[in-house]
């Protein structure tokens, strides 16, 4: 029958097949909540290897099927059925690569909005191995939602009655694993193009070329616990550097030294806290795309400019590119070591040797000029439907990226060039110097890429309320695939239209393509603009990473008006809440790798129980506290400066099973009911859980210590208050400090815990007591690292 069964003595999965015994499986765990099978189908019955994104080396229980075996396999959970396997069928698929007709390459180098190109013209495409291309179906419940598959465009939320493709592309980031609202996840083992697709109940995988086809089944208590099977199989997140955490600012571009020393100036003098200062692309000298050496002219001393930044307590991201243009040393280098591919450009991040000398370039003057963060552009090197004045259709769209990654990638992997671009630039500076963490802004990737000290952003995106609305669902998708740190271009990448686009590219005429179509042609001259923004930078707050940055117009604060307007006294606002918020976000980023956590939350995390949000997509939780309810509709301006009828009100919903606070006001609401919140351009309707605890910093502190802890009343509630230096990885040998605190309800009492770790930690707090009636308690303690309990009864009101 072509069926083969690695079984385990344990009971924790059921798995039948149709013409065959019942048959059950031992099922390894993670940490004691995920559960996880394999299953292999493959054309010959020989077992292969994982793919790419797969470096678990545990033993999993595995059932081996061969193409001769076409009987359904359905998988049950404690007796519930889950998801049935109801075919599976392989076509021979020939593998074919460019090479270079003749003895000298034809190159011509041409200017794309995405950065300039090298295109050979006497490429052809030559046969280089056997494959198959494999199609698999599932059958699923009719009521279940489907989550997942990473970033795409339009902001699907819930995968039924769709079909997407999952390729690498500038605003797109495909991750192969979809989870259900009945509680279980598929981890699908391919590193190629693929195609998704549900109708009638039936999901239609279509994988474009493969040894074979190979999946997990990961199922247990909620989506945390598959969250946690994920990352057992594709790898820990790891913990990135505190001012990842804090405010990054970004523009296309700052052009010398000095406008990126003048613009932190501006920052100090305002008294307005800011992380990292970015520079984008052409810090190389003219006609050197890609070269990692800085133009001398406008950049004539990186690590005196490195250096005043660092005295201000401030990173430094440079913009690298994975493509080197003719002419530059970086291109010449890795040419003469034979390291780049069929373009003669876009160096071989597959080969592990080529990874060692594009390192060495980074290393040479950024990294020991003092940058501290790899902007890692352009990780899906080839986008080939970036440009026309109409989009094309999703599936002309798909084609001509499948034509052009397998022209040069092997078609078997051609979805991971950023995850081995990351795992280059992570191995070779941990070796090279580990007194400084990764921390690498990518604009693709794929599962596994989270072990890299990674941020995957959402592209070039454009200034709309329709988009900025996708963006969430975006955003929760990618969290529920498993990468734990998302973001975006607070304000989006493209403000306008027609005229930045001309003068981007210097011309008089023309219209733009079909991707630059922000609505606001005056950027932040057009109030319209300036109110999209505060509410995207609202809502950016409460990201993992939060980073402005675009082209058309600037994104710094005063260019939103002046001290006691409200558009900029409102981003001044939320900048110093992210600060204030900062010991709470970087205690959730240790549990990120701790405890296989997810900051950004899907409300199917916490209110799975709860019908009502299976389908929404414009809320989440941030950490297990913050309610976030981002205002995705203009109020005040439209495009033009057009006035509009000014109703500032919002609709919400409190998920079920909580009580919830109102943040500003700190009313109490019952939970599992639709409320009209008053909505002003100064708040974003936020709302705190019942048995929350905050470590806060209301000195805006940026060094993560909390001066505050807030609890609130209504049900037990725990945190785990942590510290470390924020900067190397002497936090993996003990150097941290960690609070456990717990609140109990009954008691009406909070217990700090002995601390863990032998860092430093903060010894006097604020502990503020919200109650149910509105009273606020607060009691100053000083904790000397030993238990101690705090009752509120006692303390006199």
């Amino acid at each position: 029958m072509g069926i083969s069964m690695n079984t385990s003595p344990q009971y924790a999965m059921g798995i039948s097949m149709n013409t065959s015994p019942q048959y059950a499986m031992g099922i390894s765990m993670n940490r004691e909540v995920s559960h996880i099978t394999r299953v292999v189908l493959t054309p010959d019955g020989k077992l292969r290897e994982p793919g790419m994104a797969i470096v678990s080396k545990k033993e999993y229980e595995t059932l081996v099927l061969d193409q001769d075996t076409n009987e359904d396999v359905a998988f049950t959970r404690r007796g519930v059925p889950l998801i049935a396997q109801k075919s599976f069928e392989f076509q021979n698929r020939e593998i074919f690569q460019y090479v270079i007709e003749g003895k000298k390459a034809k190159i011509v180098t041409k200017k794309t909005i995405d950065g300039e190109r090298s295109f050979i013209e006497n490429a052809a495409s030559i046969k280089t191995g056997d494959a198959f291309s494999g199609t698999l179906k599932f059958a699923i419940d009719e009521d279940e939602a489907i989550y997942g598959l990473g970033q795409q465009e339009q902001g699907t939320y819930n995968y039924r009655g769709v079909k997407e493709y999952l390729y690498q592309n500038n605003m797109q980031i495909p991750m192969p694993v979809f989870l259900s609202s009945k509680g279980y996840a598929i981890l699908l083992d391919a590193d190629c193009l693929m195609a998704y697709e549900e109708a009638d109940n039936m999901i239609t995988l279509n994988f474009d070329a493969v040894d074979q086809m190979s999946y997990y089944v990961i199922t247990g208590d909620g989506f945390d616990a598959l969250i946690a099977g994920i990352r057992e199989l594709t790898g820990t997140a790891v913990m990135l550097p505190r001012w990842a955490f804090g405010y990054i600012q970004s523009r296309e571009r700052y052009i010398t030294q000095e406008d990126i020393l003048a613009t932190r100036e501006e920052f100090e003098k305002r008294d307005i806290p800011v992380s990292c200062m970015v520079l984008d692309w052409k810090s190389w000298a003219e006609g050197q795309w890609g070269n990692k050496f800085v133009d001398k002219e406008r950049f004539p001393n990186l690590k005196e400019m490195t250096d005043k930044l660092h005295e201000k307590d401030t990173a430094f991201m440079i913009s690298i590119w994975p493509n080197m243009n003719k002419g530059c040393d970086n291109n010449q280098e890795m040419m003469d070591a034979g390291k780049l591919l069929a373009n003669l450009s876009t160096y071989d991040a597959f080969d592990p040797e080529a990874r060692d000398l594009y390192w060495k370039q980074c290393e040479r003057e950024l990294f020991k000029s003092g940058a501290d963060a790899w902007w890692c552009d352009s990780t899906e090197p080839f986008t080939p439907d970036w440009n026309g004045l109409e989009k094309r259709s999703e599936e002309e769209r798909y084609e001509l990226a499948r034509e052009n990654l397998t022209r040069y990638f092997d078609a078997r992997k051609a979805n991971n060039y950023a995850l081995v671009h990351a795992k280059g630039i992570y191995e070779h500076q941990r070796a090279s110097d580990n007194k400084k963490r990764v921390a690498n802004l990518t604009r693709s990737g794929s599962l596994s890429i989270q072990q890299y000290g990674t941020i995957l952003w959402s592209g070039d995106i454009m200034a709309t309320w329709e988009v900025f609305r996708n963006q969430i669902a975006e955003g929760l998708s990618m969290c529920m695939s498993g990468i734990p740190y998302w973001t975006l271009d607070i304000g989006a990448f493209f403000a306008g239209s027609t005229q930045g686009f001309r003068r981007f590219c210097g011309v008089e005429e023309g219209e733009a393509p079909w991707f630059w179509h922000g609505l606001f042609e005056k950027g932040t001259d057009d109030f319209g603009y300036r109110e999209l923004y505060t509410r995207w930078l609202q809502f950016g707050t409460f990201l993992p990473v939060m980073r402005s940055h675009g082209t058309d117009t600037y994104r710094e604060p005063w260019y939103f008006g002046e001290p006691g307007t409200e558009y900029y006294d409102t981003i001044v606002d939320y900048i110093k809440l992210r600060y204030e918020m900062l010991p709470y976000t970087y205690s959730l980023a240790h549990k990120v790798e701790a405890d296989d956590y997810t900051i950004l939350r899907s409300l199917m995390f916490d209110f799975n129980k709860d019908i009502n949000v299976r389908e929404i997509s414009g809320e989440f939780m941030y950490g297990p506290s913050y309610l976030v309810c981002p205002v995705t509709r203009a109020m005040e301006y439209g495009p033009e400066n057009s006035k509009l009828d000014g109703k500032t009100t919002w609709k919400v919903y409190l998920p079920e099973g909580a009580c919830w606070y109102h943040q500003k006001t700190k009313e109490v609401l019952n939970g599992g009911q639709n409320l009209e919140v008053e909505a002003p351009i100064n708040w974003q309707p936020v709302f705190i859980k019942a048995g929350s605890i905050l470590p806060l910093s209301k000195k805006c502190m940026k060094d993560g210590t909390a001066d505050t802890i807030e609890v609130y009343e209504g049900q037990d509630g725990s945190f785990d208050y942590y510290l470390d230096n924020g900067v190397d990885y002497q936090y993996e040998e003990g150097n941290y400090a960690l609070i456990p605190i717990r609140y109990e309800e009954k008691q009406k009492c909070v217990m700090l815990n002995d601390v863990e770790g032998n860092y430093s930690y903060p010894q006097e707090f604020d502990v503020k007591f919200f109650r149910l009636d509105g009273m606020v308690l607060v009691k100053h303690i000083c904790y000397e690292g030993k238990g101690m309990r705090i009752d509120f009864h006692e303390i006199n009101e």
